[in-house]
């Protein structure tokens, strides 16, 4: 890919600095247990990511858009849905709100929120391709193309996590559900575990 010129350099270079920070963001718990002296629980993890799927099941993303959002398997969602009955009412419960939400027409295009615009360029970071990323998102495939010819910016973002993407091939990363082999707690975890504290690599 060639190297973006000019002011099309600067808006790369700042998709790229608002990719590092979503990062960074993303980054804080485990910066936050250092600081406490712990160590990651895959208790605390999964709830979190289990909280981040609720909160897109209430902002009216699908399935598949909720594992997105909160950066698991669509299938290991469900199997927290399936052993988790608390979990699994609290999904129902978010999209209940939603529909209770959505605005009169539901036909109608409903305008892109920045939550759907982090999940696109999640799936697209992740290895999805455009259409994919769109429907994840709840974006009609001419609906990204529209905003992506009108706001360079979101443009921008996207090329940016295309060039992510590549990087992440290289080097994977990231959380205990993403391929990255790291010591996590086991004695608490969420679905039905018991026993005694003690450590896995995964």
């Amino acid at each position: 890919m060639e190297e973006p010129l000019g002011p099309d350099r600067e808006l790369a270079a700042w998709a790229d600095g608002v990719l590092a920070r979503i990062d960074a963001q993303q980054g804080i718990d485990e910066e936050l247990l250092a600081a406490l002296g712990r160590g990651p629980s895959l208790r605390e993890e999964t709830l979190a990511r289990m909280a981040e799927a609720v909160r897109a099941a209430a902002l009216g993303f699908g399935p598949a858009g909720c594992a997105t959002a909160a950066g698991v398997p669509e299938r290991l969602l469900r199997n927290w849905q399936d052993g988790n009955p608390a979990f699994a009412a609290a999904m129902s419960g978010a999209r209940a709100l939603a529909r209770s939400h959505a605005p009169e027409g539901s036909d109608a295009a409903r305008p892109p929120t920045p939550a759907a615009l982090l999940v696109l360029l999640q799936a697209i970071r992740s290895g999805a391709q455009h259409a994919s990323a769109a429907a994840l998102a709840g974006l009609p495939r001419a609906a990204l193309y529209r905003l992506r010819k009108e706001r360079p910016k979101v443009d921008a973002l996207v090329l940016a996590a295309r060039r992510a993407r590549s990087r992440r091939t290289e080097r994977r990363g990231g959380s205990a559900y993403e391929h990255r082999y790291r010591l996590v707690r086991l004695d608490d975890a969420p679905a039905h575990h018991q026993g005694g504290s003690r450590e896995r690599q995964i």
